[in-house]
């Protein structure tokens, strides 16, 4: 692709145009791509392969994706270096989430997070719950390298110089939480998910995650986590 002269990043309206054309994503290159605000919202490579319109669309009355595509998408989520420790500590292979700022949690974490409340975080399992498409985009666009960068920048989170503990009830958080929700917005948008639609299932999800005690430690591994050969489809286990 040929260099974009656009004088400022972040208006590129070159790079972005294939993109808002629905013909893929756009080319990389103008200078210091990844930290355009624009570029942040864009499908990443593993995004574009888990999000797929044809998985997307596979719901059943309740509106939730199968549990195999649901294991395939973290599995191919999850395959990111980012992803395979825990946001707050340095626990591996971390198998709950918090949805509200697209992290990955260990066990611990996950039962810290849960004490802030669901209006502040909303944990799930990316093994035992059930996942709507608009959740799944929600995931796609966040991830824990996306969130130690942003929270780096205010001396909080275990990457950042200070290591301060992430205040939830920060501005900063909120910020963040804000950018996920209008992520997860635009890329429901290009795929064609309703955003919003499973809103009103909300506090009933809530209510039976809050209800719901996580399992012992001592559960069995995590099939995602013992399998050497991470290449896997919805219809692998058929």
């Amino acid at each position: 692709a040929a260099p974009c002269s656009a004088p400022t990043l972040g208006r590129c309206q070159q790079a972005f145009a294939s993109f808002e054309r629905g013909l893929g994503a756009p080319s990389r290159c103008c200078p210091g791509f990844s930290s355009c605000r624009r570029a942040r919202r864009l499908p990443s490579p593993e995004m574009v392969d888990a999000l797929e319109k044809s998985i997307l669309s596979n719901v059943d009355e309740k509106g939730f994706v199968p549990d195999d595509v649901r294991n395939a998408f973290f599995r191919k989520l999850r395959m990111k270096s980012d992803n395979r420790s825990c946001f707050e500590c340095p626990a591996r292979n971390p198998t709950w989430i918090s949805l509200t700022y697209g992290i990955y949690l260990c066990l611990e974490c996950s039962g810290e997070h849960r004490r802030k409340g669901v209006h502040i975080s909303f944990v799930r399992s990316v093994e035992l719950d059930s996942f709507t498409p608009e959740q799944m985009c929600q995931m796609a666009v966040g991830g824990n390298g996306k969130a130690w960068e942003f929270f780096k920048n205010s001396g909080m989170g275990k990457t950042s110089g200070e290591g301060r503990p992430v205040d939830y009830n920060s501005k900063t958080a909120q910020k963040y939480k804000a950018i996920i929700e209008k992520d997860t917005e635009v890329t429901c948008g290009k795929f064609g998910v309703r955003y919003k639609e499973t809103r009103s299932a909300a506090p009933a999800l809530a209510a039976a995650a809050a209800s719901a005690e996580p399992p012992p430690k001592s559960a069995a591994a995590d099939p995602v986590d013992e399998a050497t050969d991470f290449s896997f489809s919805p219809s692998a286990g058929k």
